[in-house]
């Protein structure tokens, strides 16, 4: 028995010895198995949930931690063999472990890492843009009326201010059912001085339309009609009882013109024109009249791009008729031929000015050159031009109001060489600078007319032509413009003669004149303009025909306009405000402080 149970034990001993570890073995296999299948199905969650990235906000204890994005292109092994969108994820931040002491449990010091994890993300080619499905439009049914209403607005203007000054004014504008556009203008200013003779008055009408021919142009008429009566106070004593018939001054002036302008077409080989014509006839004092008729025709042709020919045609004849039946006319023929291109980043102009001065024959040069220096926002232009001013009686009372009737009218011309540089600092701030060598024949000069009975008849100035002038040039501008709420803009004018070969002066010519303007909107509502200006006084004779210089002077004007309704709108206006009055001629001193308000009402 002892013999069995002995046999027994030891084959139990060897089944566990040898059954044992190959049941372990078979478990670690089933175990390994089981583990590699768990990491294949998370990786493939992982790639199914890869067409989303997390981004995990950094701990506060590292502010400098940086996150960037890269894409990339990885080929995998698909059958296919197409590559795939990858997002590779670089992170300069990288979790630690603080208590590195647990790692392989042995005691270790603490590493700075400074690398970056890189991390791989395939998204689906599909996630990465995604196209915009507009909703449906659902149409609508609109029907026009048959009956174009006119556009009309009327607007009244009245104010009064000190010096009895009072200003009424009517505004009419309106488009016609043929979209031709017209407007009509009738105003009415009187002022009077502190001096009996020293008061102005004026009456004026105008009509300006606008006639559009469809795919032909636009025909521009205007019409008008101005009068101004002004007596000569100057060097009159206020004390005077003669009448006031001895020293009128009024005129009348009575013009039309049309304008023709071309629809113009940017094709190669379009040809662009726009002809004027112009007749005005003045009236002055001692029933002198003027009678002035212009054709200007600017002409132009496209051949390419870069290429242009200009061919300007310019006609006028002007007629001066006194009481004593003396009359002179005088007239110019004048064409500007030239060719304009683009070479070397430049525009270029060369032509010639044939002219015809009263059967006198004339040839000036034409020339112009314009430069954007490179990598500047400098802008230098160059150019070698004649102006020529055939002189009308009107123009000469608009200069100076206070002159005699003109023995004759001669036509002025003007050699200008000039070199200019214009500079912008953005879109806001432009200024530039001009320098210009000027030769003149028949330069217009204003002088007081001596030998005469000045307390019967007042004060006359003398029209002087001198034959010819040689003048220095400078002029210099600064604009800047903020939206449309500012805009700033100065101007300087700088003359200095070299030559002069009648005159000893050139009489009446202001040798320094600086205009200011500002014009401020902070709101819809609300404008305000303002104007300074200053010129140094012009070299003149005095009573006793000797030669002085007048005082400078300084002006500062102002408006204001405020939108009360939407029909009211009031205005203020303040003239010489700093009360210094001044003489642009000598013996026509200005008004003091000068103020008038009022409204506007829109009938709109």
């Amino acid at each position: 028995m002892k013999k069995h149970c002995t046999y027994i034990l030891f084959f139990l001993m060897a089944f566990v010895l040898f059954y044992a570890p190959a049941n372990a073995q078979k478990k670690s296999k089933k175990a390994k198995q089981t583990t590699t299948k768990k990491k294949a199905a998370k990786k493939k969650s992982k790639s199914k949930k890869s067409n989303t990235v997390k981004v995990v906000k950094t701990p506060k204890t590292a502010p400098d931690t940086k996150l960037e994005v890269q894409y990339s292109t990885r080929e995998t092994t698909n059958i296919d063999s197409l590559p795939e969108k990858v997002v590779t994820i670089l992170s300069a931040f990288k979790p630690q472990l603080k208590n590195i002491a647990k790692i392989d449990f042995v005691t270790a010091s603490e590493r700075n890492d400074t690398g970056s994890v890189r991390l791989d993300y395939q998204v689906p080619s599909q996630n990465l843009s995604f196209q915009y499905r507009p909703i449906p439009l659902v149409p609508r049914s609109f029907k026009m009326d048959s009956v174009a209403l006119l556009q009309n607005n009327t607007t009244l203007r009245f104010g009064y201010g000190n010096y009895f000054h009072h200003l009424i004014e009517l505004d009419n504008y309106f488009i016609d059912k043929y979209n031709n556009t017209h407007s009509f203008n009738i105003n009415n200013e009187s002022i009077k001085g502190d001096h009996h003779l020293q008061s102005t008055r004026s009456l004026g009408i105008s009509y300006l339309g606008d006639y559009v021919l469809p795919d032909k142009g636009h025909l521009l008429s205007k019409i008008y009609y101005q009068q101004f009566g002004r007596y000569r106070f100057g060097l009159v004593p206020d004390s005077s009882m003669l009448p006031f018939a001895n020293f009128k001054q009024n005129s009348f002036l009575t013009g039309a013109s049309l304008n023709w302008i071309k629809t113009k077409k940017e094709t190669i080989g379009s040809i662009y024109y726009a002809p004027n014509l112009l007749y005005e006839r003045f009236e002055g004092i001692e029933g002198a009249t003027n009678n002035f008729v212009s054709i200007n025709s600017p002409f132009a042709v496209d051949f390419r791009s870069s290429t242009r020919l200009n061919f300007d045609l310019t006609y006028s004849i002007n007629q001066l008729s006194i009481r004593n039946g003396n009359s002179n006319s005088k007239y110019v023929l004048r064409l500007d031929p030239n060719l304009e291109f683009n070479k070397f980043n430049s525009v270029f102009k060369l032509g010639v000015s044939p002219v015809l001065i009263n059967s006198q024959f004339h040839i000036y040069p034409d020339i112009a050159f314009k430069k954007i220096l490179k990598d500047t926002n400098f802008i230098l232009t160059a150019g070698w031009h004649a102006f020529i001013v055939n002189n009308a009686y009107t123009d000469l009372v608009g200069q100076n109001p206070w002159i005699a009737v003109p023995n004759q009218l001669e036509i002025t011309t003007q050699d200008r060489k000039s070199v200019a540089l214009n500079i912008s600092n953005g879109k806001r701030l432009s200024y530039g600078f001009e320098f210009s060598i000027n030769d003149y024949t028949n330069l217009l000069l204003f002088n007081k007319k001596t030998n005469t009975n000045l307390l019967n008849n007042g004060l006359y100035y003398n029209s002087i032509f001198e034959n010819k002038a040689s003048t220095i040039q400078f002029d210099a501008n600064l604009r800047y413009q903020f939206s449309d709420h500012l805009l700033v803009t100065n101007n300087l004018k700088y003359i200095q003669f070299n030559s002069l070969q009648q005159n000893a002066k050139p009489w009446g010519i202001l040798p320094l004149e600086v205009n200011s303007k500002i014009s401020w909107s902070p709101s819809h509502d609300f404008q305000l303009n303002g104007t300074v200006q200053y010129f140094t006084g012009a070299t003149l004779f005095n009573e006793l025909a000797i030669p002085y210089d007048a005082d400078n002077a300084l002006v500062l004007n102002a408006s204001m306009s405020y939108k009360l309704t939407p029909r009211f709108t009031a205005w203020v206006k303040g003239d010489n405000l700093l009360d210094k009055p001044y003489q642009r001629w000598s013996n026509y001193p200005s008004l003091g402080v000068q103020l008038i308000a009022g409204v506007v009402y829109s009938f709109k």
